[in-house]
């Protein structure tokens, strides 16, 4: 079976870790057909274990692993629902739970731009906002907080559809 795991906080201030070394900790694990996506934790690789077996084998590392099947992945990617605007970027984000419903709480909870949107699909919330404005909004300090800071992580668009290219 086929996994992409998103590290949580790698280079972005948090854990500051090569692609290499990235790499090392999932082949030390015993996972194979290891490889990096960019430099901030997004790694792809292969077991016969189960999904909550992989999560369980995570559970050591200095970060959190949020992990999707590749077909999951897949699907992240074709079915978002915003229609991409010049000058915006799109994240999507990523939990072991049903984030979007709290972070849609979150976002109608704060004034925003009118071109920021918002959707959920199945259990993923996708963000579109003006590009050079993603840590500034109210939603994204509301996002910045210590009670979310292991909840979720995201990803632009941008990134998982470079993930898709090498699953």
């Amino acid at each position: 079976m086929k996994y992409c795991a998103f590290l949580r906080g790698i280079n972005v201030g948090g854990v500051k870790l090569k692609s290499t070394e990235q790499k090392e900790w999932f082949e030390k694990l015993g996972f194979v057909d290891v490889s990096t996506v960019l430099a901030t934790g997004n790694i792809i690789f292969s077991s016969p274990l189960g999904i909550e077996e992989v999560k369980t084998q995570l559970e050591n590392l200095p970060v959190k692993a949020f992990v999707k099947r590749a077909e999951q992945v897949e699907k992240a990617l074709t079915q978002q629902p915003l229609t991409p605007k010049d000058e915006h970027h799109i994240y999507i984000f990523i939990a072991e739970w049903d984030f979007a419903k709290q972070a849609r709480v979150e976002f109608e909870s704060v004034e925003h731009d009118p071109s920021e949107q918002v959707a959920i699909v199945e259990d993923l919330f996708y963000w579109q906002v003006e590009k050079g404005k993603t840590l500034d909004t109210p939603f994204s300090k509301i996002l910045g907080k210590k009670k979310y800071k292991e909840e979720f992580t995201s990803r632009n668009i941008n990134t998982l559809e470079k993930i898709v290219k090498k699953l």
